[in-house]
């Protein structure tokens, strides 16, 4: 038996290491290692709640929009305001173009040069050369300008704010944003899902067994419409265990059921626990020990089960409850036997283009809330001296929850759970792999280097370390004083 270690994982997003055991060609072990070191839910508190938004969504470089409407939901709860319909809309339009650039980037620029030259055949797929790739490079720097239309800016939206948004559609904007939006859809639905038809058909056999586990997945739904009902949202809410349905009620039967265990990872006994009462994380660094503790990413788990989050779970959940199918323009997706590599790549192509059907029901929308007169795009409120919120959304990458609380008018403590924080989980109390860990250990090795194999599955997954990663070791370095208006700041 040899053991092999990948560190650091490339095309990813932040610093994975991951460990595998080879034997008799197959994956018998693994270990996920989340080796990058953040601090944002320390560095969130005592801070002002309505700087949550623009501090949190820069968590990540990727899905910013995403983090910003976490925060965003999660305040408006603890504000106790509701966004009126042209602010809710709005913010959902600026959604529905990030995921447009998200998944693109995803796609093409992390998953799909595993596939092309010279490590797979599809041409188009090559990195830096293959049409495919080229083309989705010039795509999504136009759905990130639509992003922008309503976010204010990209990165990192300026827009969101409890209550609504702060951007007011007049006829440019709704011009700059469609007719870019149109450009990236038709280029979706005419070149992309032909390109992704062809890679399932190349691919389907050569994969089979890779990234393989058991039906355990978890969405929170996303794309909330004008009641902000998210049993409404246009990708379902839902856990699926073994297969079967068991829960779709987001707030009532989903988020009560959230635990973060932190047995594996390096954090105090008491960093672990239900995301709405845990303290901020205390480092307990050891060292990579795989009977130990060897991550910064805690185990998060689902009434006590192993789940997998991401395009696959919100397709399989929005498809149980659509009849067993979902219909785009492109085509249709039906859920497969089991979630796998192609899978997991597969459903997410389609998201794609179910996100570029639906985003054009939402400029319908808009144009009838402006036709109706309606102008309003926030509510406004005041900060309470004590609450708490949350809000349950997703990232491309997966379920993405914030939760707040605020005491004497300032955040008392603020907690995250990402995507990645589910899907690179490391082992839990029980001696259970994290989902990433246990689609590596079932998975055969076909190429002459095994390497290939296991980067092949780590990256359907499309991990974020940085935003699976928040801890803060509590020291605090000045290295300059200003002077700005009199106050020193430091």
């Amino acid at each position: 038996m040899a053991e092999i270690t990948i560190d650091p994982v490339t095309r990813i997003e932040g610093h994975l290491n991951v460990k595998v055991t080879l034997e008799n060609d197959k994956f018998t072990d693994a270990w996920t290692s989340n080796s990058l070191f953040r601090g944002f839910e320390e560095i969130l508190q005592g801070r002002d709640p309505r700087d949550a938004i623009y501090i949190a969504s820069r968590m990540c470089g990727v899905c910013y929009t995403s983090h910003g409407m976490a925060s965003a939901l999660a305040l408006d709860q603890a504000m106790g305001v509701k966004p009126p319909p042209l602010g809710s809309l709005l913010r959902v339009l600026t959604q529905y173009a990030e995921w447009m650039y998200d998944h693109l980037l995803i796609l093409f620029a992390l998953e799909g040069p595993d596939y092309g030259p010279p490590f797979g055949r599809i041409e188009e797929f090559a990195a830096f050369k293959g049409s495919g790739y080229l083309d989705a490079l010039r795509i999504s720097r136009v759905a990130r300008e639509a992003t922008a239309v309503w976010g204010g800016k990209m990165p990192h939206q300026a827009s969101f704010v409890p209550g609504g948004i702060t951007e007011f559609p007049d006829t440019k904007k709704f011009a700059n944003f469609t007719y870019r939006l149109l450009d990236v859809k038709k280029w979706i639905d005419n070149t992309m899902i032909p390109l992704f038809d062809k890679f399932y058909d190349t691919y389907k056999d050569e994969l089979t067994g890779s990234g393989e586990r058991e039906t355990n997945l978890l969405s929170y739904g996303v794309f909330d419409d004008q009641t902000l009902d998210p049993q409404k949202r246009v990708q379902k809410p839902g856990a699926i265990i073994n297969g079967n349905l068991v829960a779709t009620n987001l707030y009532q039967e989903i988020a009560p059921k959230i635990t973060e265990d932190v047995t594996h990872a390096w954090y105090t006994a008491d960093s672990g626990g239900e995301p709405s009462k845990v303290k901020a994380p205390t480092p307990q660094y050891t060292g990579i020990q795989k009977e130990g503790k060897y991550s910064w990413c805690k185990a998060s788990r689902w009434n006590d089960n192993v789940v997998e989050v991401g395009p696959l779970a919100r397709m399989w959940s929005t498809a149980l409850q659509s009849g067993g199918k979902i219909e785009t323009d492109a085509g249709s997706w039906s859920p497969p036997k089991k979630p796998d590599t192609i899978e997991r790549i597969y459903a997410r192509a389609y998201e794609t283009a179910l996100v570029a059907t639906k985003v054009i029901d939402k400029l319908y929308e808009l144009l009838d809330l402006i036709n109706k007169g309606e102008r309003e795009v926030f509510q406004p409120y005041s900060v309470p001296e004590n609450s708490e919120g949350m809000g349950l959304t997703e990232a491309a990458r997966g379920a993405l929850g914030h939760w707040v609380k605020v005491e004497n008018k300032k955040i008392a403590r603020y907690q995250v759970i990402t995507p990645t924080t589910w899907n690179c989980s490391p082992r839990d109390n029980k001696g259970r792999r994290g989902p990433t860990e246990e689609a590596l250990a079932n998975t055969p090795v076909r190429s002459a280097d095994p390497t290939l194999d296991a980067v092949r599955v780590v990256r359907a997954f499309d991990p974020c370390i940085a935003c699976a990663v928040h801890v803060f070791d509590g020291s605090k370095i000045s290295t300059r004083n200003l002077e700005i208006f009199g106050d020193i700041v430091g």
